[in-house]
């Protein structure tokens, strides 16, 4: 269950959880007190049925709370205190879209990607390693993949071309958005392959460059 340092952790639910007390059906709990079914809940008090909630409060039936004090049924909460019934609201490269549209390029980006995500971190290597059980993975062995998280392009770098495509297509589509994110170019004209007869593909421009070679 990896549940370290932690006091009155009921529930087999409970998993990956340090340095808490009054933990029950929860996962990912880290420096918390008073949390009940809740996931992905950092430094924070009193927290129950909520998920993603960093350094908040009194938080109850909530999503996306960070920095807050006092908030009952609301969705994406930043540096807020006393707040209730803020609705939830849907985007894609931040233009706000219906829930219909949301839903429907959700589905299609998890279609296209067939089981590929960026990976930021070990955990999903851990889960493989131990049989596909989060309950026997250790979260103090979870470590960062990238060198800057600030620059997370390696995660990106190996993203499927039909994905690709996919976003690319889509009418909220931002390259400059895209790029920031990623560090994918969508702007860049990528350069003409050619096959080889021997089934090797090489690029143009290597092909131009050998041709040059030959004739000087």
């Amino acid at each position: 269950m990896s549940i370290t340092n932690s006091k009155g952790v009921n529930k087999e639910s409970c998993n990956s959880v340090n340095y808490s007390n009054g933990v029950n059906g929860s996962y990912g709990v880290n420096e918390s007190n008073s949390v009940n079914w809740s996931d992905g809940v950092n430094w924070s008090d009193g927290v129950n049925w909520s998920y993603g909630v960093n350094w908040s409060n009194g938080v109850n039936r909530s999503k996306g709370v960070n920095y807050s004090y006092g908030v009952l049924n609301s969705f994406g909460v930043d540096n807020a205190i006393f707040l209730a019934d803020k609705k939830r609201t849907f985007s894609i490269f931040d233009k706000e879209v219906s829930e219909e549209r949301f839903n429907e390029v959700w589905s299609e980006i998890y279609n296209k990607a067939n089981n590929w995500y960026p990976k930021f971190n070990n955990a999903f290597e851990l889960y493989l390693k131990n049989g596909n059980d989060w309950e026997k993975v250790n979260a103090s062995e979870i470590k960062e993949t990238l060198e800057d998280w600030k620059k997370p392009y390696e995660a990106w770098k190996d993203m499927p071309k039909e994905l690709l495509s996919y976003i690319k297509s889509l009418e909220e589509f931002n390259s400059e958005m895209f790029k920031t994110i990623t560090g994918i170019d969508t702007d860049k004209k990528e350069e003409q392959m050619i096959t080889l007869p021997n089934g090797k593909k090489v690029s143009m421009s290597t092909v131009v460059s050998a041709i040059d070679n030959l004739t000087k």
